[in-house]
């Protein structure tokens, strides 16, 4: 099936609202992360349409719940991206949320370098692209609880992530963990970690993604104090010794 079809069939499954603006910039991000994937490596899925469902769609799918997730309020919300990789989520959010300010950390020099071209080629106004490791930036009071919403699609089990990602935002504020099916033990093993790190569990939401044949689910933690200053540990302390 052609790349246009499977986009207009997807994003009305998931009930998104799209311009042909946004269509064509979707497509034009998809072309040109398979054409710099096969040169330096972004992601482990090469063919076009795999990641177009295996990670665009499973990106994008959040908007579904556009209404819950983000906030409807007067001041512009700041969200950051937590290991964003070559832009996913980030950037595919960016384009449907113009009214948002999106912020994308990563700590490999390859993947900042096309981050910055992106935005460059795809005329992002709402975007910022960070450099950094997390358990670094987020003891820096720029950004540590300062963010509205905190995104984070990395495979990193949830207890080591959580300690990474919980002290960017601040207090009322939501993170979000895309997960597959394992969430349902790591949750189980980590609810004492997230209260650790001032947050509270407060709901996870199945999604049925088109065309892709898996478990995904949204695990949505809300920041409910301080995180302690002691957190996050250095990542090796982390690796070692996970709360």
């Amino acid at each position: 099936m052609e790349i246009d079809n499977i986009l207009r069939l997807s994003f009305q499954k998931l009930e998104i609202k799209f311009s042909a603006d946004q269509l064509e910039q979707v497509k034009k991000y998809l072309n040109l992360l398979y054409k710099y994937n096969k040169m330096i490596n972004l992601v482990g899925t090469k063919d076009k349409e795999g990641i177009l469902i295996r990670h665009f769609l499973d990106c994008l799918s959040i908007l579904k719940y556009e209404g819950y997730f983000f906030y409807g309020t007067d001041f512009v919300e700041k969200i950051l991206d937590a290991g964003t990789g070559s832009g996913l989520p980030g950037i595919l959010l960016s384009i449907f949320l113009e009214d948002k300010l999106f912020y994308l950390l990563d700590k490999t020099q390859k993947k900042i370098d096309f981050l910055k071209l992106m935005v460059k080629e795809l005329g992002l106004k709402n975007v910022t692209v960070v450099k950094g490791r997390a358990e670094e930036l987020s003891k820096i009071n720029s950004y540590r609880e300062t963010f509205d919403i905190v995104l984070a699609r990395a495979v990193a089990k949830f207890n080591i992530l959580s300690e990474f990602v919980i002290p960017f935002c601040r207090i009322n504020g939501r993170i979000i963990f895309y997960k597959g099916r394992n969430i349902f033990n790591e949750l189980e093993e980590s609810r004492g970690a997230v209260l650790k790190l001032g947050g509270k569990v407060d709901s996870l939401l199945e999604i049925e993604v088109p065309y892709l044949n898996e478990f995904r689910a949204f695990l949505i933690i809300k920041k409910t104090e301080k995180s302690p200053e002691q957190y996050p540990r250095k990542f090796q302390i982390i690796k070692k010794k996970p709360l």
